[in-house]
């Protein structure tokens, strides 16, 4: 049972990467979702639930004095390695304790970085959601954790309790959000539990949320239950092997996600809309996307989850923009 229950508590956690949220959603996480107590309690670094002997998530405090040795860098694989500095007291003190179990057992536990403290005036003390990771190694000489992104067959084990296969996949994208983004996909390198067409319906449904189901060149919004005029679109598509990763989406309406596919228009690194000269070859009647040059577009509030400009690069190269 705790298993299941950390399992379903992460997967949650893992919903919300990239998200910077209040102090509340980490110590009164039921206020926002009644499923689960809390993700941490902000006392410690280390929090570890009554009820586990695994740290559940881990905390990055501004001006902590172990911050200067809480460090990120990345992977080849994409996929990030921090170090992290346990309490002081060794790794006999429970909350170290905690985390040498994690490493030992190889269970993942949630990230979380302080990003504003309690005297800022604006908006109290908030914290990011950096995702979920391992514990690989404990480095005695620096005295630090190393801990790196949760790799795919781990996320696979993490979220196999949902028997909802489009919520699984779901839940997988938004865990890949902190690592370094790669446009491509080597489809043959990757073991999926999910079919495609539920991974596809997943794909679609993560980028209309996040877009509110608005298209991000004209604005434009139809959603009646489950009848929505906008698309999820692809930047590298699908046929080049472009990823599911959310940074190689946008909300588009339907004549816009023509428009791109067909290389009508393209997006500059700044997300702003610049269109092809062929644009003005063309008869035309009706067509507002002719006067939108150089206008930015609608992004996702999420800035882990906006296009990026790697992607937006392939779309302006294969599509011949300058």
């Amino acid at each position: 049972m705790p298993e299941e229950l950390r399992a379903k508590i992460l997967s949650e956690f893992a919903k919300y990467t990239g998200q910077i949220k209040p102090a509340a959603f980490f110590k009164w996480t039921h206020r926002y979702i009644p499923e689960i107590d809390r993700f941490h309690n902000l006392i410690t670094g280390i929090f570890k639930p009554a009820w586990s002997g695994y740290a559940l998530c881990i905390l990055i405090k501004q001006g902590s004095i172990y911050e200067d040795k809480d460090e990120f860098v990345f992977l080849d694989d994409g996929r990030w390695l921090m170090t992290y500095s346990p309490r002081k007291g060794g790794l006999e003190i429970p909350d170290n304790v905690a985390l040498a179990n994690c490493m030992q057992d190889k269970v993942p536990v949630g990230v979380i970085a302080q990003i504003t403290p309690k005297t800022h005036k604006k908006s109290g003390s908030t914290y990011q959601i950096l995702g979920l990771g391992i514990v690989t190694d404990y480095n005695p000489i620096q005295d630090v954790f190393e801990i790196q992104s949760i790799d795919w067959d781990t996320l696979e084990n993490v979220t196999s309790i949902m028997k909802d296969e489009e919520e699984r996949y779901q839940v997988q994208l938004y865990a890949q959000l902190a690592n370094e983004f790669r446009p491509f996909v080597k489809e043959e390198l990757v073991t999926y539990s999910v079919s495609a067409p539920k991974r596809e319906a997943s794909f679609r449904k993560v980028l209309l949320q996040e877009y509110q189901y608005t298209c991000a060149i004209c604005n434009l919004k139809f959603k009646l239950d489950n009848l929505v005029e906008a698309q999820a679109v692809h930047i590298v598509p699908k046929k080049e092997n472009g990823t599911d990763d959310p940074r190689n989406g946008i909300a588009m309406c339907r004549t816009h996600h023509w428009a791109f596919d067909n290389g009508i228009f393209s997006l500059t690194n700044n997300r702003e809309i610049i269109l092809s000269e062929k644009i003005y070859q063309a008869e035309l009647s009706n067509f507002p996307l002719v006067e939108m040059n150089h206008r930015p577009i609608l992004l996702p509030q999420n800035e882990l989850i906006r296009p990026h400009s790697e992607a937006l690069t392939w779309h302006r190269n294969y599509h011949g923009f300058c």
